[in-house]
């Protein structure tokens, strides 16, 4: 696929971002008296057509965006970048409902590579071969695994440790510079989360080399060395890396950690706002997107729990626009 073939899709997304919401809206949004007045806030700049829960509100925009990326992406295969993380998820909240008797449909998240009824079928009937899904052979093992040793957390394990390595492929094979350089970022930075909670928690070998995947910038043998020893080499190592910022903050919160990381992949996708042709607009725009819903999300619920707007503005994410 040329990068010229996207030339229509860029410019429909480019229109798309001059009704994205900026962060001037954001912050008055936070100060809002209740949750019914930033619903309406909402609905008169246009960013909602209906009210409804929370959650039905988040999924909408979400479909909303995958419609708009489907019908003017060119190449359909490049989307599935954007659904590594949702697919393992999915994958483990089908496995774990199988065994729990739950309804998985509660728990899965939107965009997905593959049919969502497909999955909960397939997983049910044990029928993993025939999963069009580079999480297939991960979805077996865990389902295994569990089955096995009655052990929910082996397959968790297994699960998390397959997106981990997914990412790290996608961020070798990928055309797109700016596709790989998110890819690789999400690869590590989890990386790096499971190594500090297997440090704090206290985890053996067996555990640290089973939990901790593939790595994109850093050395894997090392990083798993590091989590099996003293909290401050570990550190010290990460403070000598990329990730320098974002170590420091996961000492005072896993939640600014989150919010770090997210930060980090809008920094990374702004340049891309200028670029006339290929798949890094595209990637810029779905990120800039999911940001703002993320954000969205983050300051209804924690409108309707109470919240106050100084501590809401402190958790919302950077804006793209």
């Amino acid at each position: 696929m040329k990068n010229l073939d996207y030339a229509y899709c860029v410019a429909r997304l480019r229109a798309n971002e001059s009704y994205m919401l900026n962060k001037a809206f954001m912050l008055k949004l936070c100060e809002s008296r209740d949750l019914d007045s930033a619903l309406s806030s909402l609905t008169e700049v246009g960013w909602i057509s209906e009210k409804g829960g929370i959650k039905d509100i988040i999924s909408r925009k979400n479909k909303e965006l995958w419609l708009l990326l489907n019908e003017c992406v060119p190449d359909k295969k490049e989307l599935e970048i954007f659904c590594v993380l949702n697919d393992f998820f999915n994958i483990k909240a089908a496995v774990k409902c199988t065994f729990t008797g739950a309804e998985p449909y509660d728990y899965y998240l939107y965009p997905s590579s593959v049919s969502l009824g497909k999955l909960t079928e397939k997983v049910r009937l044990h029928d993993f071969s025939s999963l069009k899904l580079r999480g297939a052979d991960t979805a077996e093992k865990a389902y295994r695994t569990a089955l096995l040793t009655e052990n929910g957390q082996s397959a968790e394990i297994i699960i998390d440790r397959g997106a981990v390595d997914c990412l790290c492929e996608y961020a070798t094979e990928k055309k797109s510079g700016l596709a790989n350089d998110i890819c690789g970022f999400l690869c590590d930075t989890a990386n790096i989360k499971t190594a500090l909670r297997i440090n704090a928690l206290g985890k053996n070998r067996d555990f640290a080399e089973e939990a901790i995947g593939n790595c994109f910038k850093l050395d894997r043998k090392n990083l798993i060395k590091l989590a099996l020893g003293e909290k401050e080499e570990l550190y010290g190592y990460l403070s000598s890396t990329e990730y320098s910022e974002g170590a420091a903050l996961y000492g005072e919160s896993a939640a600014l950690y989150e919010k770090w990381c997210d930060d980090e992949v809008i920094k990374r996708v702004f340049s891309a706002r200028y670029t006339a042709f290929g798949f890094d607009p595209v990637c810029a725009f779905y990120y800039g997107k999911q940001s703002e819903i993320k954000s969205v999300n983050l300051i209804l619920t924690a409108l309707q729990a109470g919240v106050p707007a100084d501590e809401i503005k402190e958790r919302i994410r950077l804006s793209y626009v």
